[in-house]
């Protein structure tokens, strides 16, 4: 996976961070703090909306360990985080085969999974699964990463 980085269609489009990570918990967690860090650092948040932002990371990279990945330490995952004028672009790589979110449903309440994808839905402008970059990409406006994006 070393390498991948945004498609060439993403031209106008600013990484301001990128970081690739074995598939644990333990080491997402850590690009996990770094990533929020860097949202607030660039303007894209205040410290005090970060709340959202972190649980759409979360999830989706949560995601890309235990679903994509399988949880194998031996594959990678891959965050970017790159700005195209007043919009965030998040896109998470991993080394499953993807997924279409609008395919997700909320699911019944006996369930414990699956409201993750719920969630960025709510909280970002768009998510979608990118077929050019083979990543998941989501979407707020600055300062704007609240219900509807």
């Amino acid at each position: 996976m070393s390498g991948r980085a945004l498609a060439p269609e993403s031209q106008g489009v600013q990484v301001f961070f990128a970081e690739e990570f074995p598939s644990t918990i333990e080491a997402m967690d850590r690009t996990l703090d770094r990533a929020v860090r860097a949202l607030v650092a660039d303007g894209w948040l205040a410290q005090e909306q970060a709340g959202p932002a972190r649980l759409c990371l979360e999830e989706s990279l949560v995601n890309a360990v235990r679903h994509g990945n399988r949880n194998d330490p031996e594959r990678q995952v891959r965050l970017e985080l790159a700005s195209s004028g007043d919009r965030c672009l998040i896109r998470v790589h991993d080394e499953g085969g993807g997924f279409h979110p609008e395919q997700v449903r909320m699911p019944d309440a006996e369930h414990m999974g699956g409201r993750g994808v719920c969630l960025m839905r709510h909280y970002m402008e768009y998510i979608k699964y990118n077929e050019a970059c083979k990543c998941l990409e989501m979407a707020f406006r600055r300062g704007h990463c609240a219900a509807g994006g």
